[in-house]
């Protein structure tokens, strides 16, 4: 259903006002076009920001420790070990409400009509920037859902990794589809966006810590492998970073988190200049 959701959203972009609605001279239809103009260039910068070589070293790293954890037995240790000494009716109640976050069918329709409304709302009204938080957050989200997107659905097949359920979490290419989280990456894309839009430093560890809930409930129910909610987790990191980039956040001021991978050891950094 996730994957359902993320390929129909692919083809939803704020063009499809320009489309819909005939260049005309209305206030309602300029706007429509003014929409779909500026959301394709702010979509386009996001790819950009991306899609880069800094980038493709930051999540090759990442994939590298996610093939140290998934193709040796670290992955079946630490769900054993989790499942035998932390799971219990207490995490898996709260692995409920978690999981929810990261429900695409739901998430994806709700975020990207909320990011459309906004900006058609912004530019007929002539509304300028930051004036309304929770539309700027939608829109950012909805963007963060759909530059990461094309990178998740390729890795979850070309890693071919399946669930702790089947009891492999050796990479074979298309064997199975579930060698990065879906749920991870959803659920995080949304209080990783928050994080980036406060200045303050409590609110920014709240928000980076909630946005661990949905990749941990996976992990509590058995679904993924540690492996694959941390790729999914640390893919919706660098999308929204990709995001901020085009909104201006100039990186690396404030918090920079990147893999780390010594011998047999796998980890992360982080770095926070200001």
């Amino acid at each position: 259903m996730i994957r359902i959701g993320i390929l129909l959203f692919l083809f939803l972009s704020p063009n499809l006002f320009a489309q819909v609605f005939p260049r005309t001279s209305s206030p309602f239809c300029t706007a429509s076009t003014q929409v779909g103009k500026q959301g394709c260039e702010r979509i386009f910068a996001d790819y950009a920001n991306l899609y880069n070589p800094h980038n493709a070293k930051n999540f090759g790293v990442a994939m590298l420790g996610g093939a140290l954890l998934a193709n040796t037995e670290m992955d079946h240790h630490f769900q054993d070990w989790y499942r035998d000494n932390i799971r219990s009716g207490c995490t898996n109640e709260l692995a409920k409400i978690s999981k929810q976050f990261g429900e695409g069918h739901i998430l994806i329709p709700a975020m990207a009509a909320s990011a459309v409304t906004y900006r058609f709302w912004q530019t007929w009204r002539e509304v300028p920037d930051g004036l309304c938080t929770f539309g700027e957050w939608t829109d950012r989200s909805t963007r963060g859902y759909l530059v990461g997107a094309p990178t998740l659905l390729m890795f979850q097949s070309v890693t071919g990794g399946g669930r702790p359920r089947s009891g492999v979490s050796h990479w074979k290419p298309f064997r199975n589809h579930n060698g990065i989280s879906g749920h991870a990456y959803l659920g995080a894309v949304p209080f990783i966006t928050a994080a980036h839009m406060t200045e303050k430093p409590a609110a920014k560890g709240l928000f980076y810590a909630l946005s661990t809930f949905c990749a941990w409930s996976r992990v509590n129910d058995d679904a993924h492998y540690l492996s694959q909610v941390a790729l999914g987790w640390y893919l919706a990191y660098l999308s929204v970073r990709a995001v901020s980039e085009t909104e201006g956040s100039r990186l690396p001021k404030g918090l920079t988190i990147f893999p780390v991978s010594i011998e047999d050891s796998v980890g992360i950094g982080l770095r926070y200049q200001y």
